[in-house]
């Protein structure tokens, strides 16, 4: 029980596991500069922690609450950079608070009543598309930060991306994934895809496929034998199904592991969290390329402007950070903070 409520969590947070050996030597010839924003919960608010990294340094114990005059109430589940704005989920509150990415004052306060947005992305620089979690996705107008329509899609859509002007919603409960073409608004096509699809990322040229990941049956709380976990891809221009590769680790196969999040980069990687490795994903050519972590991560994040993956789990004293290299995955850093948080954007 305890395990599927974990899992569970990191659908929703990304949240599970811990790093490997430890270590503090920096790998690689160029350490690049760059700030960790970590949302940590502090009773019934969430303090913006932020950090200089690699070498941990705190720069403001709460940047929201000294750019907005006052705490920020509630869980914040997700943070998601778009141009110059962060957009935090807040599902238990139907909000999202949207913020200026330099001074962290706040641009608008969106409310998504009566739909809890788990998941957000953004097709166009005027439109951005939720995941709430219960058969709609949301349409956000960028101009006037207000949900303004929601389109019917599968049970329980948990996670979204866009690519061009298509977007990609996993139903889990469904076992599809919804296309909605973004010049209409409309859902163009239901694929069936693997059990339990709880992860998707697109891309840019020349990726032209959605990575998406599924559970397998047996590990949300839903009756039946396991199945296998599988890593899948779609070609919603073609529209079909690519490769479908089941996801499995050194020490468990595809019906024992459980996928935890799906990070991919601007370099045409992606990184798959497993319960007990990270695995490193050639989107373009759609084959897996093998384990680069021999053990589980908490969660993690693109850092765009810096091209770092940032991985992070917990560990004694706070929260172990380590970014990599996106096409490598050479360990560029790895630092330990004195916090303990569930989601955090590269800055």
């Amino acid at each position: 029980m305890r395990r599927r409520w974990l899992l569970w969590t990191g659908v929703a947070l990304l949240a599970f596991g811990g790093l490997g050996c430890p270590s503090d030597e920096l790998i690689g010839t160029v350490t690049p500069q760059w700030r960790l924003l970590a949302a940590v919960r502090a009773g019934e608010h969430t303090r913006l922690a932020l950090y200089a990294m690699p070498v941990g340094t705190l720069i403001s114990d709460d940047v929201y609450s000294t750019a907005n005059g006052e705490p920020l109430g509630g869980a914040v589940t997700c943070i998601e950079q778009f141009r110059s704005m962060l957009f935090l989920l807040q599902p238990d509150q139907q909000r999202i608070e949207v913020l200026d990415a330099t001074s962290f004052r706040r641009i608008a306060r969106i409310s998504t009543a009566p739909y809890r947005a788990h998941a957000i992305c953004f097709a166009n620089g005027t439109t951005a598309y939720t995941a709430n979690g219960d058969s709609t996705v949301g349409i956000i107008d960028l101009t006037v930060f207000r949900l303004v329509r929601t389109l019917m899609v599968g049970k329980e859509p948990v996670a979204i991306a866009a690519m061009g002007n298509q977007v990609g919603v996993c139903n889990r409960r469904d076992g599809t994934v919804s296309i909605i073409d973004t010049r209409t608004n409309a859902v163009t096509a239901t694929v069936s895809v693997a059990p339990q699809p709880v992860f998707i990322v697109g891309g840019n040229d020349p990726v032209t496929s959605f990575t998406i990941v599924s559970a397998g049956r047996g590990k949300l709380g839903d009756s039946g034998p396991p199945s296998a976990a599988m890593l899948s891809f779609y070609d919603p221009f073609q529209r079909q199904i690519g490769a479908q590769i089941e996801l499995s680790q050194a020490q468990g196969g595809p019906e024992q592991t459980i996928p935890f999040g799906l990070v991919a980069s601007g370099s045409g990687s992606a990184y798959v969290l497993l319960d007990q490795e990270v695995q490193l994903v050639d989107v373009v050519g759609q084959r897996m390329l093998g384990a680069v972590l021999s053990t589980g991560v908490q969660g993690g994040t693109y850092n765009f402007p810096r091209d770092l993956v940032v991985l992070w789990a917990q560990s004694e004293g706070g929260t172990l950070v380590v970014a990599l290299d996106p096409i490598s995955a050479v360990e560029r850093s790895r630092t330990t903070l004195p916090v303990t948080f569930q989601t955090a954007a590269g800055l």
